[in-house]
């Protein structure tokens, strides 16, 4: 997509975020106190123009701890949040809005941000590294993309061998050895394994953060040096039937996975010896 499509597109969706807030979140009695100081932003594939008719709208609001545990507090007692349906503080708008079938509100405390960033720092950088922000006024959503950013400078060599090793077991493992029938179950948990791996690689090839699973592939396809050909060749592997067909996409994977690591500056010879990971590891 060109710099003017993506800055329209953006500029379309702000204005959708902003409507919807108007129309719908700040006529609430109970949230309207609370987003004036809330870091107001959307996320997912709505916030990257890649939502379809079955996206919602994902519409996050981060609030300082003592407001978030009032505020749930509240929620629960007008009994519009059961925690122990769903631990986290989310309202579920099934009326349609414009586009959108439906729109998800997500309320956070910096806590909670803060440990999403612990939790799998990949995946919450490139959420809110991505996400489309109204309004910020503590600066909580730059401080910790600012931060995660950093630490995902330091690990990044250690994720690409991380990930690899992961990659390549799974890519063995998948392929049958004895009794295939009585596999089938553990050898498609291995196929699936080996795919997300390989999208992820794709991600960490070029020194970036990778979404959740849903994105992974046409983000891949769409914002990575070697994407498009890893897509390729996880879509032949995702279509194989027959053992030499597997075998042979997995090849075609492994080698495309390979090169793309290589161009990041992943050494050949670590490549070669990726089973011995962690003991050792490509040269920073």
């Amino acid at each position: 997509m060109s710099e003017i499509g993506l800055d329209s597109t953006t500029h379309e969706i702000r204005g959708l975020l902003d409507a919807y807030l108007r129309e719908r979140v700040i006529p609430h009695p109970l949230l309207r106190p609370y987003l004036q100081d809330a870091a107001t932003c959307l996320t997912g594939s709505s916030a990257i123009g890649l939502w379809d008719e079955h996206s919602s709208l994902d519409v996050h609001l981060v609030l300082p701890d003592a407001d978030h545990a009032q505020l749930a507090l509240r929620l629960r007692e007008e009994r519009l949040w059961n925690p122990a349906r769903d631990f986290r503080l989310r309202l579920e708008d099934r009326e349609p809005f414009r586009r959108f079938p439906s729109a998800v509100i997500t309320i956070l405390s910096a806590a909670q941000l803060a440990q999403e960033f612990r939790f799998e720092l990949p995946v919450a950088l490139w959420i809110y590294g991505h996400a489309l922000v109204l309004q910020d006024p503590a600066g909580i959503l730059d401080t910790a993309v600012q931060t995660g950013t950093e630490r995902f400078a330091g690990m990044l060599n250690n994720l690409r061998c991380e990930h690899y090793y992961r990659f390549r077991q799974a890519r063995n493992d998948m392929l049958p050895r004895i009794a295939p029938q009585r596999l089938k179950t553990v050898l498609a948990i291995k196929r699936g394994e080996t795919v997300r791996e390989a999208l992820r690689l794709a991600f960490l090839a070029d020194g970036k953060c990778y979404p959740y699973d849903k994105l992974l592939e046409p983000v891949a396809e769409r914002e990575t040096q070697s994407g498009a050909h890893i897509v390729t060749a996880v879509r032949a592997l995702v279509a194989a039937r027959e053992a030499d067909a597997v075998a042979h996409a997995g090849k075609v994977l492994r080698d495309r996975v390979a090169f793309a690591l290589q161009q990041g500056g992943v050494s050949e010879k670590w490549l070669e010896q990726w089973w011995l990971w962690p003991s050792i590891a490509p040269a920073e």
